[in-house]
């Protein structure tokens, strides 16, 4: 659980950023509930519901020298600055699979020589401006390199490795995080489906790297269970990305009639006929464990 102190601290260091990048888009808390739980929880001087969930920040950073952008995913843990650094993760659309690994390595090798008990976001954005460049140069000369050893040894193209992701939550209610879950697919050209409620199921399938990255996003957000129960992958010349998925439509928000109230339940008998249709009925075993009874009653 948070103290007084700790909570103060991040509130305050969300208002300093806040004011160092003006823009509403610059500074996004990507839960709105855990940032009003943690105004109240400052506002009684500790005497109301104690946060017990951490403040996750996205930093969106316009890099004029190199014409690109940004974002850093930080994740506060709740004894943060006191006792913990914060979780930082960096992506940048000009920098390879490769080089942002590279990236967040050297990233977090800095964020460890920062003494604890400091507030550091702005200092980590402020190392993330002053280096990525390099990254940037390096992921051009790495690609025209390897092109040009592709090109001499093998004119051949490589086979792309197509993914589909199943993904399993204890819940997906929160509104916010339903809105992420559609939009990143969509920047990432991801097909399949979200079927928001308790429990909750996300299906995304398309390139193995945008799946990777899709998955990555997904589970730097605060759940109660969020796991990957099965993952289906094919590289073959003989496959496209057309014939390899089974959903024809961009992710979107499945909705088969809510039971029980507040818990949100959605119809599984409805569900597996979702599944049947696009060819993937035993995938409801594997998701829940049992084998589901279709809705149709004749």
């Amino acid at each position: 659980m948070a103290k007084l102190e700790t909570v103060e601290l991040q509130l305050s260091e969300l208002e300093m950023l806040t004011s160092i990048y003006p823009n509403e888009k610059e500074v996004v808390v990507q839960d709105l509930d855990v940032l009003s739980v943690m105004k109240r929880f400052q506002e009684t001087d500790g005497n109301s519901y104690t946060p017990t969930k951490r403040l996750t920040i996205a930093i969106n950073l316009e890099l004029e020298t190199t014409a690109c952008s940004a974002q850093l995913q930080c994740s506060l843990p709740l004894s943060y600055p006191l006792h913990k650094l914060p979780e930082v993760f960096v992506r940048c659309s000009k920098v390879t699979r490769q080089m942002q690994n590279k990236l967040n390595e050297d990233m977090q090798s800095f964020i460890k020589t920062i003494p604890i008990g400091e507030c550091c976001l702005y200092q980590i954005a402020q190392w993330v401006v002053d280096n990525i460049e390099n990254y940037i140069t390096n992921t051009k000369e790495s690609t025209s390199t390897s092109g040009k050893v592709k090109n001499e040894a093998n004119p051949e193209t490589t086979p792309q490795t197509f993914t589909r992701l199943w993904i399993y939550s204890h819940h997906i209610y929160n509104k916010i995080k339903r809105k992420s879950i559609l939009e990143w697919a969509k920047e990432l050209d991801l097909t399949g489906f979200s079927m928001p409620g308790k429990p909750g199921v996300v299906c995304v399938e398309g390139s193995q790297e945008h799946c990777e990255e899709y998955w990555q996003r997904l589970r730097r957000q605060t759940w109660k269970r969020l796991s990957i129960v099965n993952r289906e992958e094919c590289s073959s010349s003989l496959i496209t990305l057309e014939t390899f998925c089974k959903f024809k439509h961009p992710v979107k928000e499945i909705d088969f009639g809510v039971h029980g109230g507040r818990d949100y339940h959605m119809d599984l008998g409805k569900f597996l006929d979702y599944l049947t249709v696009h060819n993937c009925r035993e995938m409801f075993q594997v998701l829940f464990g049992v084998e589901g009874k279709s809705s149709d009653k004749s």
